[in-house]
């Protein structure tokens, strides 16, 4: 499996900006290439919870269930695809000194066919999950602070 990982700093507390990205009716406010996200099951919060989720990614229509896998309140969530594309999808919280919030987001997934997904992967679909994955965290800033100045962790901390 391919992985990249990311982080940003938003000025609010941890538990608010867990609780935001917990809610998956907040995903299509701040997840680009996304056009749908509904609940799935009966549990809406936490370990097992699902969402059934569409989008576009390069070009190419997705479908996919998402299932909450790991769920460590206010810290960590972890999803796994259940259906489609397989990929893993892991959100870090980490209270910062001035109260703020470090989010370190991770998306693992892999490509179908040995060599040919390995090139396709190199060439095309890790500069854009990764592209994905920045814009996210950025939207996701935007929206909760409210604030046009964004200011993305620095690389030292990936």
């Amino acid at each position: 499996m391919a992985q990249i990982t990311r982080c940003i700093d938003i000025d609010l507390p941890p538990q608010q900006v867990f609780d935001y990205v917990v809610d998956f009716r907040n995903s299509l406010k701040y997840m680009p290439n996304f056009t749908k996200f509904e609940a799935h099951g009966l549990v809406q919060r936490g370990l097992g919870a699902q969402a059934e989720a569409q989008g576009h990614f390069l070009g190419v229509n997705i479908k996919t269930v998402l299932e909450i896998t790991e769920f460590e309140e206010g810290q960590r969530l972890v999803s796994r695809s259940t259906q489609g594309v397989k990929s893993i999808s892991i959100w870090e919280f980490r209270a910062l000194p001035t109260g703020g919030t470090e989010i370190s987001f991770t998306s693992e997934y892999s490509m179908p066919g040995r060599m040919l997904g390995w090139m396709l992967d190199k060439m095309l679909v890790e500069k854009d999950v990764e592209k994905t994955l920045v814009q996210t965290l950025v939207n996701l800033k935007k929206v909760l602070e409210d604030k046009p100045n964004l200011r993305i962790a620095s690389r030292s901390s990936w």
